[in-house]
């Protein structure tokens, strides 16, 4: 088991009598599910307000919840892989849900940039460098990361087709 894993497990409280029983566990397993969910669409929708609500102060506090979650989101997306759930290759990412958060994922972090670089021109250079190295980081990563759900979709679908072909026998061909 990963540091990661244990690190995870410890935060979770996994190892709880409360898991022993299945049923408790579902049920606190889609609850959880839920509240993360909520946690997320609150936070986004908050993040996007803020920096039209609260000004510079608010852009500040909208750009720390967007990184919050997308910290979080990493951790869950993280701890299912390590457990052998890839979620990018068993499910459909693009759907409706998935476009309206990443409109209000834009709408935080847009409207973030843009009021302080209209309002906080007291904001120094240096800041502006790590915002520009930080997007170009962010960007690489993505691509990265559309990348390899890319390579783990089709070396699912080849081990798929491996274990299919395996069970293929020559009874089983038609005459």
């Amino acid at each position: 088991m990963s540091a990661f894993v244990r690190a995870a497990r410890f935060v979770g409280d996994l190892d709880d009598d409360f898991y022993a029983d299945e049923l408790q566990r579902d049920i606190w397993n889609e609850a959880s599910a839920v509240g993360f969910q909520s946690l997320l669409w609150i936070g986004l929708i908050s993040g996007a307000i803020l920096p039209y609500a609260a000004g510079v102060t608010g852009a500040w506090i909208a750009i720390g919840i967007i990184v919050a979650l997308i910290v979080v989101a990493y951790v869950v997306i993280g701890f299912a892989r390590a457990r052998g759930i890839d979620m990018y290759t068993v499910q459909k990412l693009w759907r409706p849900r998935t476009a309206i958060a990443g409109v209000l994922y834009l709408l935080g972090f847009g409207g973030a940039l843009v009021r302080l670089l209209v309002q906080g021109s007291d904001i120094g250079v240096s800041t502006w460098i790590g915002v520009a190295a930080g997007a170009t980081l962010g960007a690489t990563a993505a691509a990265v990361g559309v990348e390899g759900h890319r390579r783990r979709r089709r070396n699912a679908e080849l081990a798929a087709e491996k274990v299919e072909l395996q069970g293929f026998d020559e009874t089983d061909r038609p005459r």
